[in-house]
């Protein structure tokens, strides 16, 4: 039996709206004065998604988007599991790429046209709540 169409343009359209969500995010920190370093860095199976600087400050971004009205906001889409596997991920990354200063982390969700950017956090503080 071959699966339905359907899902596969239902997930080629999540894929599209995720791509643009981080592009619009980075163009958004951009604006703030915020400078690329990695766009979907990967690191073995895991990926970042948005890696920028400004001044000193290098920050990891993470970035959720949902449709609007999805039965799991964007706000509640990282769990304790994730969060582990992206301090994972940065931890390798900055094995091959030190940094000398101050390293944070941040979440962005995107539902439909509307952004929310979390509290900047500490990027050891990806790990689960203690």
């Amino acid at each position: 039996m071959s699966a339905s169409p359907a899902p596969t343009r239902r997930g080629e359209a999540a894929r599209r709206y995720g791509q643009w969500a981080e592009r619009l995010t980075f163009w958004l920190l951009w604006f703030r004065g915020f400078e690329a370093v990695g766009w979907r860095e990967r690191v073995g199976r895991l990926e970042l998604d948005l890696i920028l600087a400004r001044g000193g400050e290098l920050r990891v971004v993470e970035v959720k988007a949902r449709a609007r009205g999805s039965w799991v906001g964007a706000d509640l889409a990282l769990g304790p599991e994730q969060r582990v596997r992206l301090q994972r991920a940065l931890t390798g990354w900055l094995d091959r790429r030190p940094w000398p200063a101050e390293v944070t982390f941040q979440r962005v969700s995107w539902a439909g046209w509307r952004c929310r950017f979390h509290p900047v956090e500490r990027w050891d503080g990806l790990g689960p709540p203690r």
